[in-house]
């Protein structure tokens, strides 16, 4: 038998499992393919300081080639999975090379969904998921100063309205009644709507998309629902994301708006893990199987992995989620999960800091703490919430 792990996406999740492989005293093969001909990079800056000019590409890296010639990492950059032939155990690239292996992690993150109205096709419709897409954008910036048009109130389009105002008009745009609905307090969500405001940010919700318009290809504005035209120079299109599970699905996997996964991050084949964005698990915290986009949940996903290839770990995965999102001066952080029907509480508030503290219960019981500008009170929530998750566990053992 080949003693290969072969990592598909060279993502934050696929960089650190191989890395952790490594570290965990794993000794056989560790092959990595990423789909971008580059080396590994942090995506979370390229809404901020990389979009704004203050952050170059090297300091994205997450690794160098050195550093993987060292951990001697087989790598395969600017190249796709096309087959897993499950029973021989073998991932075929789209150049030709056949690689074995013993595990399979699949790290294929997330795409952006798609907006299916017309006008889609049209120059000038931004999305910032690569340094390629991040360039573009800024290179627009760089060209005109004029209106941009955000389409979707998530943390990615709210990160990148901030730099955007500063290049004219910036106009967002929700479908849901308040931004960050799926994942955030009515409390939370005003404050920091009221911080956009004062930036100059136009945040305008419960509004569909009707059709994008445009002039010789290229675009010059939004209709929505009730007519109304919002001029623009450019869009900002970030309307959510689809697991990548195509290939698994492919080899006959389970899917269910991504790749489904035991306790153990384990597909129903058992040499065969996902992790990161494109995981769909069982998530204690939450009390159902879910799918989590987040660095933190894509780092411990892959430690977590590593830790059972190599049999330092024997759990289920149980890490508490946590998120973050910086928009300008506000830093925005989530500790556990809530869901819109969740109670929420203020119990901190200074409006001359811009800090916010909301407490989020369900059936009285604490599931999440959202902060504003208040790193402390982030890291207390992060301790109780982990502690009271780990007595709840034991307590049904």
């Amino acid at each position: 038998m080949h003693d290969n792990v072969v990592i598909i996406g060279a993502g934050q999740a696929g960089l650190t499992a191989a890395m952790s492989l490594r570290e965990k005293g794993w000794a056989g093969g560790i092959h990595l393919i990423g789909a971008e001909d580059r080396l590994p990079y942090q995506r979370p800056p390229l809404s901020k300081g990389y979009l704004s000019g203050t952050e170059a590409e090297s300091d994205l890296a997450l690794a160098t080639d050195k550093t993987l010639a060292d951990q001697n990492i087989d790598t395969h950059f600017g190249a796709t999975a096309t087959n897993i032939d499950r029973e021989h155990q073998v991932v075929a690239l789209c150049n030709g090379i056949q690689l074995p292996y013993r595990w399979l992690i699949f790290a294929t993150g997330s795409q952006p969904r798609q907006l299916n109205v017309p006008g889609k096709e049209l120059s000038g419709i931004h999305a910032v998921r690569t340094i390629h897409d991040a360039d573009a954008l800024r290179a627009s910036f760089a060209e005109a100063t004029g209106p941009t048009i955000f389409i979707g109130g998530g943390f990615l389009n709210l990160e990148v309205a901030v730099p955007a105002a500063e290049h004219g008009a910036v106009t967002v745009l929700e479908v849901a009644p308040q931004i960050l609905g799926r994942v955030l307090s009515r409390p939370a969500a005003n404050a920091l709507a009221q911080y956009h405001a004062s930036l100059g940010v136009e945040i305008r919700c419960g509004v569909t998309i009707h059709r994008i318009l445009g002039d010789n290809g290229k675009v010059t504005g939004v209709e929505i629902d009730d007519g109304e035209v919002v001029p623009a120079q450019r869009v900002v299109l970030s309307v959510g994301a689809v697991a990548r599970d195509e290939l698994a699905l492919a080899a006959g996997l389970e899917t269910a708006g991504g790749v489904v996964v035991d306790e153990y991050l384990r597909t129903e084949d058992p040499a065969i893990f996902a992790i990161g964005d494109c995981a769909v698990f069982p998530n204690t915290h939450a009390g159902t199987q879910m799918r989590v986009e987040s660095v933190q949940n894509a780092t411990d996903h892959a430690r977590h992995v590593a830790g059972l290839i190599t049999k330092t770990v024997d759990e289920g995965y149980q890490a508490l989620p946590w998120f973050w999102s910086v928009q300008g001066e506000r830093r925005l952080q989530i500790a556990g999960l809530a869901s819109p029907e969740d109670e929420a509480e203020v119990v901190d508030q200074d409006d001359t800091k811009g800090k916010l503290v909301v407490e989020r219960y369900r059936t009285n019981r604490l599931v999440a703490v959202e902060t504003i500008n208040a790193p402390g009170p982030h890291m207390k929530a992060r301790r109780t919430l982990s502690a009271s998750a780990s007595q709840q566990l034991a307590a049904s053992l």
